[in-house]
């Protein structure tokens, strides 16, 4: 199976995406400029979701049936919910390292204005050496 697909750019144009399943695994390449470097796109997820609404022409619904019923589309299919939780695992880690740093510049900054530590310190879970305390 060889079908391409033209998905909707931001600009309002399109992109196409290729599905092919020749070698039993599906492979998707799309034609942005995210693509092209071999990264991830919305137009691959959004498609090999099922996401009509990305599908510039609406006469291509059928071709997007038919590749979520190929046989090497659960592959794929399984391989992006691997993906998107990895994906949010991450997400996750860097809210919190975003607060750990608003948290640090917080602590930093009050010791710049008041020439001491902020008393609060020694409550916070960030970095002993940081404030002065030895690494345990």
């Amino acid at each position: 199976m060889k079908i391409t697909l033209q998905a909707f750019s931001s600009s309002g144009g399109s992109y196409p995406v290729e599905f092919s399943d020749d070698a039993g695994e599906m492979r998707v390449f799309c034609h942005c400029n995210a693509g092209v470097m071999q990264q991830m796109c919305k137009h691959k997820i959004a498609l090999i979701k099922g996401d009509i609404k990305m599908l510039y022409d609406s006469a291509q619904e059928p071709l997007l049936q038919q590749v979520l019923g190929s046989a090497t589309y659960p592959q794929i299919r399984t391989r992006l919910e691997q993906f998107e939780k990895d994906l949010a695992a991450v997400e996750r880690e860097i809210a919190k390292a975003k607060e750990k740093e608003k948290a640090i510049k917080k602590l930093f900054a009050y010791e710049l204005t008041h020439g001491k530590k902020n008393p609060d310190a020694m409550n916070k879970t960030l970095e002993p050496s940081f404030y002065g305390q030895p690494k345990a």
